[in-house]
């Protein structure tokens, strides 16, 4: 690369100042950040220091004016992603947009619609399992035809999300305007995973629960997969468990086996050999950066488009819509 592109941040939050921030300076090398902005001053100037003095915003109308930047790294509440993306896309830039692509269906179809509408830009979901590092030994495992026919997925993944949670502070992943809640903003990482270990989801349903209402309409939910290669995906997801935690990921295959508990990956051979790698990366936020920089650089497409990011969200809008039935996506 010929020199790192410039890079405006727009929203300055707990995702931005815990998740984005360590993998900017992760990738120094590719993404220079010059600028940031926030509708709250005191929270765009703390970030503005906490990143050498770069120059701060209120609104990213300023921002977005500045010719020197190149791109946008949108992380906002996903009910905003449509009209900063807009706006960014209006001012010639490329956007990196955090997930979920957008709060429901119809946001995502005007998404979409936007990154048709300026197909000279990268637009890209900030998707970071589909750039973390064990995710991708996972592919290579089964692309190369060692593990043969995987048919089955099956992911626990069950905490206890309070509502004090500083993720949870803004509140508006229980809001009327996000009727997903937190299994729309957690789930389609879950739903990245499955898409490329085993392709695409064809069919699914989904059987939601709710156990604290302060999470909003539903804190948790079952889902059933069927996957275009064959294999079945189960994934229970929940975020009100009192008395149990796990968050574990077993895969099987016809030759093998691999399990994942956030820490660790074993992957097991029909003879009974196990191979192990602890987990050595952020979980992809570094990655996903270097993506969107090399695809602005050289003009191919991302892996984490607009388009991948409505596929990952589909599972869940449509089975939770019409929750116990099956669905078909194909």
């Amino acid at each position: 690369m010929s020199h790192p592109v410039k890079l405006g941040l727009i929203g300055c939050g707990v995702a931005a100042r815990e998740l984005h921030w360590p993998a900017l300076q992760a990738a120094a090398e590719e993404v220079e950040l010059v600028a940031v902005c926030n509708r709250t001053a005191q929270k765009a100037q703390h970030f503005s220091a906490m990143a050498g003095g770069v120059d701060w915003y209120v609104g990213w109308e300023e921002l977005l004016a500045r010719p020197d930047i190149e791109a946008v790294d949108i992380v906002l509440p996903a009910t905003e992603n449509l009209v900063a993306t807009r706006a960014a896309l209006k001012a010639g830039k490329h956007v990196l947009v955090e997930k979920p692509l957008a709060p429901t269906a119809e946001q995502a179809q005007a998404m979409l619609e936007l990154a048709q509408a300026w197909p000279d830009r990268v637009t890209m979901v900030a998707e970071n399992f589909r750039y973390a590092a064990v995710f991708e030994r996972l592919r290579n495992w089964l692309d190369s035809g060692e593990a043969g026919r995987p048919y089955a997925l099956n992911w626990n993944a069950m905490m206890l999300m309070r509502e004090d949670n500083r993720y949870l502070a803004s509140g508006w992943r229980s809001s009327d305007a996000f009727p997903g809640g937190l299994v729309l903003d957690a789930g389609v990482h879950y739903m990245a995973v499955v898409r490329d270990l085993l392709g695409d989801i064809v069919r699914a349903t989904a059987s939601p629960s709710q156990v604290n209402p302060h999470l909003g309409r539903y804190d948790g939910a079952a889902f059933t997969l069927q996957t275009a290669c064959g294999a079945i995906a189960n994934i229970n997801l929940y975020f009100s468990v009192a008395a149990h935690s796990e968050w574990r990921l077993v895969l099987l295959a016809e030759k093998g086996s691999a399990t994942y508990d956030g820490r660790t990956l074993i992957i097991t051979d029909a003879s009974g050999k196990t191979r192990e790698w602890r987990r050595d990366d952020d979980d992809g936020y570094a990655g996903e950066l270097r993506a969107f920089t090399r695809a602005i650089r050289s003009g191919k497409p991302v892996s984490s488009s607009f388009a991948a990011g409505w596929r990952d969200m589909l599972p869940i809008v449509r089975t939770m819509a019409v929750p116990g039935e099956w669905v078909d996506l194909g």
